[in-house]
């Protein structure tokens, strides 16, 4: 059973890596007419070249003699968790529309949590679901009031609209395996601490986008005037150096000490987080509907950890380990 101490330790890194990632709202608000291709590509490249330049003023300590499958296995983290989850969740909003995506990537921490159990089978599915029925009914509250429904339905063909699902679904998917795999592998390889599995998937990703880039350029993806670089570069550095950089070790950390099935409910912070930080730049309070959801998501955690602190986790089924999804 997990210990309280490192259970503890794991969901406040779960929660600061969710209050950083939810800087990445706040970062388009502030900056309404950067390019976000280019933002995203800057975002990655920044997380990439921080991680080269971590291996190099460290000398590679701690991640010297790791084998080839261990650094396929960072690229295809760094693909699923970021520059590939990002790709389709842009072709979703492109080609579906942003209410519909941000509904269907709404409910990570339901999937997240859902498969993750299912996966490593560390508690009965009995005491998920009231946790998992309370962020389920906060995420539709909050989505009654964030979503522009009205342009929910508009301005998209039958063709377009199967594009952007599949797209969302595709991103929702790849997160969700990556969220519980990376969870699987680290507690596998205790040897290869948060700090530096951050840092190869930085490395991976940094590759992963140097291959991104000149694609996008030659598509016409990337639209940046000369007046929008200072910002694009300024927007970038947060994203890629506290959002990926520091997020990613704060969330490998969490991954390692908390049951799959809390980490991702703790996804919700993310969202909260996010909400929070444009209704204070936007100087205007959440209605009383948006509130009770957020009530409910953060309650859904609470009542989510304090139902599995005072079970046995189920044993893990090895049926050649589900968790080897990566090998």
């Amino acid at each position: 059973m997990t210990k309280t101490p490192s259970l503890l330790i794991g969901v406040l890194c779960g929660i600061s890596a969710n209050l950083v990632w939810g800087l990445a709202f706040l970062i388009p608000v502030l900056l309404p007419t950067s390019d976000s291709v280019a933002l995203a590509l800057g975002r990655y490249l920044c997380f990439g070249v921080v991680s080269v330049g971590i291996m190099i003023f460290t000398r590679g300590a701690g991640m010297r003699g790791l084998d080839r499958k261990v650094w396929l296995t960072a690229l295809a983290f760094a693909f699923a968790g970021h520059l590939g989850y990002y790709f389709f969740l842009v072709q979703g909003i492109t080609h579906a529309g942003s209410p519909i995506t941000t509904v269907i990537i709404g409910t990570l921490p339901v999937t997240v949590a859902l498969t993750g159990n299912w996966v490593r089978k560390e508690f009965p599915f009995s005491r998920l679901l009231l946790p998992l029925g309370f962020i389920t009914v906060g995420l539709v509250l909050v989505n009654l009031k964030e979503v522009d429904w009205g342009s929910a339905f508009s301005g998209h063909t039958g063709t377009t609209w199967v594009i952007g699902i599949a797209s969302t679904l595709t991103a929702l998917g790849l997160w969700t395996w990556y969220a519980v795999a990376n969870a699987s592998f680290l507690r596998r390889h205790p040897e290869i601490s948060s700090y530096n599995w951050s840092t190869l998937m930085g490395v991976c990703a940094l590759a992963l986008s140097l291959v991104a880039l000149p694609v996008a350029t030659v598509s016409g993806g990337i639209h940046v005037d000369r007046a929008g670089i200072l910002p694009i570069i300024i927007g970038s550095l947060v994203l890629g150096v506290l959002v990926s950089w520091v997020g990613t070790v704060l969330w490998n950390r969490s991954s390692g000490l908390v049951p799959i099935s809390i980490a991702g409910q703790l996804a919700v912070v993310q969202m909260i987080s996010g909400l929070i930080y444009v209704f204070a730049w936007s100087r205007r309070m959440p209605p009383l509907l948006e509130l009770a959801g957020i009530a409910l998501l953060i309650g859904g955690v609470l009542l989510a950890i304090q139902r599995t602190r005072k079970s046995r986790p189920a044993p893990e089924v090895k049926i050649a380990d589900k968790a080897e999804m990566t090998s």
